[in-house]
């Protein structure tokens, strides 16, 4: 099976097709466009007059009152033409005030955003063009004209405009989503990732920039891998890289061989034995899991998870005097390794040594407040001194917390499968997706 994907031939829909939704659902390009219409009209709006703007100065006060009041006619007919959804008509109350005032350079904005609204954007780009040619920094148009040539594939001619849009307006975030996409597409992903980080810094909790820029990171890691794999294919690199690569669809026996072939092309390479070890350690293999662990140690006396694993191997065994020794050792190499606090605990407990057991249970419990049973853990410790109200505490919490995990656990699941059925059905329909043989 191909190890980096289905190629460009997805790339733009992986992207893009989660771009600026409103959180209110509905169509993400009229929900923008309105509220910059609106902005706009509210402005030239003030006080039933035309004043407002510089543009409306001496020029409108030697016009005739019936001109005026024909303005405001078309105005007005304008804004409640694009709230009833009337977009036609919306267009000709802007063309009729371009006739009367062609130099306007917000009515030429409306006009295109209707226009975008339409998804006329042949249209939308001339009109956007036409009011920044008089007004270059009109807001709004710059940030609109760019997505307008998103929308017709012109990539190149939206990197302008997008830049300037972020420029004028850091707090818009279709900026950011859109000019990252035009990298994308134009073959800089490492740009479009420049400007995914500055959405990120502007937008921290943005699910659409968050899920873009790991898009861009994961076309930036499979492009790496490519060359890897062009540059030397037998290396231990590539070798390894494709024992990650089973491993994450949990093809356990193909990734030990691959981490198998990557070791014997490098011995000394680390990770590599903890990497073998790991897996026969989640699969419940210890005899291999220990020796795998203990070679990496020879080669990294620091890794503190081997070291960690290794305690746990004997803790799992019950040799509790030969894990005590690993167990400490991790956490002086990683103080708030939660894992090896509870694994310590639990020799404590075992050993009668009922406020050391505590004291690393309440650690973890510190370290990792969701994680619910190391409370049962104390719960009992607590039913052995006799506490009965500390007991009672400690269960009602892990109780609580159980069920949160559980609830936390099944929404992951269920995520997970969706995202496999829908690669599976992706592999099915991509004709750059075929399948080696066995």
């Amino acid at each position: 099976m191909p190890l980096f994907g289905h190629g460009s031939a997805v790339r733009h829909s992986m992207i893009f097709e989660t771009f600026g939704k409103p959180a209110n659902g509905g169509n993400p390009d009229r929900h923008t466009a309105r509220r910059w219409s609106g902005w706009i009209l509210a402005l030239l709006l003030v006080a039933g007059g035309f004043s407002f703007y510089p543009c409306w100065g001496q020029a409108t006060q030697n016009r005739s009152a019936e001109a005026s009041d024909q303005l405001q006619h078309y105005f007005r007919a304008a804004r409640e033409a694009e709230r009833s959804g009337d977009y036609d008509k919306a267009v000709s109350s802007y063309r009729a005030i371009l006739k009367l005032q062609p130099d306007l350079a917000e009515v030429h904005h409306n006009l295109a955003l209707v226009y975008y609204i339409q998804s006329k954007n042949q249209e939308a780009i001339e009109s956007f063009r036409s009011a920044l040619k008089r007004k270059p920094d009109l807001m709004g148009a710059n940030l609109f004209l760019g997505m307008a040539y998103v929308r017709t594939n012109q990539y190149e001619k939206a990197i302008g405009p997008l830049n300037k849009a972020i420029g004028q307006n850091p707090k818009e975030s279709r900026g950011y989503l859109n000019l990252s996409l035009c990298y994308v597409e134009t073959g800089q992903p490492l740009e479009a990732a420049r400007v995914l980080q500055k959405g990120i810094e502007q937008f921290p909790e943005d699910i659409d920039i968050l899920y873009n820029l790991g898009k861009v990171y994961s076309q930036l890691m499979e492009g790496t891998f490519r060359r890897m794999a062009a540059t030397d294919p037998d290396s231990y690199r590539v070798h390894q890289l494709m024992a990650e690569a089973f491993e994450a669809r949990r093809e356990v026996q193909r990734a030990i061989e691959e981490y198998k072939l990557a070791l014997q092309r490098n011995p000394q390479a680390p990770g590599l034995n903890y990497a073998i070890a790991n897996l026969y350690w989640k699969e419940g293999s210890l005899e291999e899991a220990e020796e795998g662990f203990r070679k990496e140690l020879q080669i990294n006396p620091e890794h503190y998870l081997a070291t960690w694993k290794l305690g746990n191997i004997y803790l799992i065994r019950r040799e509790m005097d030969q894990a005590l020794p690993y167990l400490l050792k991790a956490i002086e190499q990683k103080p708030d390794l939660g894992q090896a606090h509870r694994d310590l605990g639990r020799v404590y407990a075992d050993q009668g040594d009922l406020q050391k057991a505590i004291e690393h249970f309440r650690t973890v419990a510190r370290l990792s407040p969701d994680e619910p049973t190391v409370h049962y853990r104390m719960a009992l410790i607590h039913r052995r001194l006799g506490n009965k109200e500390q007991e009672v505490k400690e269960m009602s919490l892990f109780q609580t917390l159980k069920q949160a995990s559980d609830a936390r656990e099944k929404r992951a699941t269920d995520l997970e499968r969706r995202h496999l059925d829908l690669e599976s059905e992706r592999s099915k329909k991509d004709p750059e997706f075929q399948p080696e043989p066995d």
